[in-house]
């Protein structure tokens, strides 16, 4: 899970041939957003990370739907469960999400070229495929895109066909399955916590 998410936000704007497109800027936009904080000179140094890593969240905040992703993540657990429970989950998710993906950003973010290759509408989503080109391989990342509170938002990331919310859900339903929804719910609290302390 974390090589995907690394794979991810290795992706930084470059050269290569882009079809126009609102969500094709949504992406652009956010990666530049990200590139330009990691790229700060004056952001640059341990004593900085802080900073970054502050402004890095709000960039992924602003860029994804986690309520679509939450309810993507527990599949069909989420019809049958409470709006409080709903509410609690998501807040958690988010958290874990804005926390793993932020540290990925300030310890792995490299400059890797990406080029845009157009977009594709349908499934109520509009999917941004793009590829990223590295020294010695070229990397096929695909952002899925829909519309919330009048915005194009991220719901999912697929690298080289493998998608990130897909492979939450199967780990939160195994999860589930073996134990219980609190199981899995007390497993991401005491990760919240460590997080936190950290």
């Amino acid at each position: 899970m974390l090589l995907l998410v690394l794979a991810v936000i290795l992706t930084v704007p470059g050269g290569g041939l882009s079809a126009p497109g609102a969500a094709t800027e949504v992406v652009r936009k956010m990666l530049d957003s990200v590139i330009s904080i990691q790229t700060d000179p004056a952001l640059q140094g341990q004593a900085a990370r802080p900073t970054r890593r502050v402004e890095i969240r709000k960039v992924i905040l602003g860029n994804f739907n986690f309520d679509d992703m939450a309810q993507q993540t527990l599949g069909a657990y989420w019809s049958g469960m409470a709006e409080t429970k709903r509410a609690e989950f998501k807040s958690i998710f988010q958290d874990l999400f804005l926390d793993s993906y932020s540290r990925l950003v300030l310890d792995f973010v490299g400059k890797e070229k990406i080029a845009y290759l157009g977009e594709e509408d349908g499934q109520g989503q509009t999917t941004v495929r793009t590829r990223i080109h590295r020294v010695s391989e070229a990397i096929p990342v695909d952002y899925s895109l829909n519309r919330a509170k009048d915005r194009l938002l991220v719901r999912d990331v697929s690298i080289d066909g493998v998608s990130i919310v897909q492979n939450y859900q199967k780990s939160f339903s195994r999860v589930i399955r073996q134990e219980s929804y609190e199981g899995l719910l007390k497993r991401m609290k005491l990760q919240q916590q460590a997080t936190e302390k950290g």
